[in-house]
């Protein structure tokens, strides 16, 4: 087995993870043995190492747990077997922007030592077990999928831009008021989805309104109800929303890039910023541009670029001002106003409690965060 016993995080710019492992000598005298280690996670995906075996050689593989349909993974990794009298003669082989795709989830080198040498150079110890080093540093997910557009929102779509040149005139704008109401401008009926793809633990997927309307805020919709029938910009927005699709326990920060289309007709967002709130929803994003432009032989290309996705729990950290009487007034008896610390409870994704504890001794405010279910992490679990 190789059972990982530590993980350092270093301070680089590429968030570098280092996680080693006792690997046992089942690796190298039972060929047969399945000595794939447990998930472990880095860069928002889940991961394992594992080894192949041949009477010469040891072999040694990154393999991507989390895989996903039409999402690549692209990572630095780099494996080292510790040897035992000096750093120098450490046995390395590493890969730079390696893919990992759903057809070839596992990477490696299949020749990496000879397992004499692991013996030989002084390895292993006396109980044929030996360290490894596993460096995974400046993990990159990428979603590419497309937009199929229906034969029959295509015409629409030339319907209404017939219907935006037009838009000067009073009855034009009546019968858009009439067609998209007061507060859904058709984009509950107009919606493209891409399939569901994998990373940071949820489920996501991308769903693209053309006239830009979903349930989003009211001053949004005053907004974009107001440009409606004045004809400002109506063919001129679209929305895209990232949706969460699993786990609405708590909210999450996610950041992104988007973009739409292929060639010239591209349309990239930047960076976006954005929060999925405990139902899955997200602000989303509103260019103004025309989906139509983006149509290329009935599909819209899509390239996403997931960056982060971090739980967030909310909770209210109250701070007790000693020396106040009643009336907001210090006492004459108290020397100075001071603030007592409070503590406040909150649990993470996985149900585990922390304690939140607000010191005002100091001239600013400090928070400090303690673990409470330390005692539940199992010994030994490697």
């Amino acid at each position: 087995m190789a059972l990982l016993y530590r993980l350092v995080k270093l301070p680089d710019r590429f968030q570098t993870h280092v996680f080693t492992f006792v690997v046992t000598k089942s690796v190298t005298r039972d060929p047969d043995r399945d000595v794939t280690s447990k998930e472990f996670a880095c860069g928002h995906q889940k991961w394992s190492i594992t080894f192949s075996r041949t009477d010469k050689m040891l072999g040694a593989y990154l393999v991507w747990k989390s895989a996903s349909e039409s999402v690549r993974v692209y990572v630095d990794f780099t494996f080292t077997i510790l040897n035992r009298e000096h750093f120098s003669v450490n046995e390395s082989f590493a890969g730079k922007q390696v893919k990992f795709t759903t057809d070839c989830p596992a990477q490696g080198n299949r020749n990496y030592i000879p397992v004499s040498d692991l013996y030989g150079r002084n390895f292993t110890d006396a109980n044929g077990e030996f360290q490894l080093e596993l460096s995974i540093g400046h993990v990159r997910t990428l979603y590419d999928t497309e937009f199929c557009v229906p034969t029959s929102l295509t015409s629409r779509l030339m319907h209404h831009h017939h219907q935006i040149q037009n838009h000067h005139n009073p009855a034009a704008g009546n019968a858009l008021q009439h067609q998209y109401g007061t507060a859904s401008p058709r984009g509950t009926k107009c919606k493209l989805e891409t399939s569901y793809f994998t990373f940071g633990g949820f489920d996501w997927n991308l769903a693209l309104y053309p006239h830009g309307v979903k349930d989003v805020s009211c001053k949004y919709t005053f907004r974009l109800f107001v440009e409606l029938l004045h004809g400002t910009s109506v063919e001129g927005r679209m929305s895209v929303y990232l949706n969460r699709c699993t786990g609405f326990d708590h909210q999450c920060r996610v950041r992104y890039m988007l973009v739409l289309g292929d060639g010239e007709k591209r349309l990239d967002s930047g960076v976006l910023d954005d929060v999925s709130d405990s139902d899955g929803k997200s602000y989303g994003w509103h260019p103004r541009y025309k989906f139509s432009e983006l149509v290329t032989k009935g599909t819209v290309r899509v390239h996403l670029e997931m960056l982060l996705a971090n739980t967030l729990s909310e909770v209210i950290s109250s701070i007790v001002i000693t020396g106040i009487n009643q009336h907001g007034v210090s006492s004459a008896a108290s020397s100075g106003v001071v603030a007592s610390p409070t503590k406040t409870q909150c649990y993470d994704r996985d149900k585990h409690a922390w304690s939140i504890r607000s010191d005002c001794q100091s001239e600013t405010v400090r928070l400090h965060m303690v673990y409470k279910d330390i005692q539940n992490v199992p010994r030994n679990h490697l």
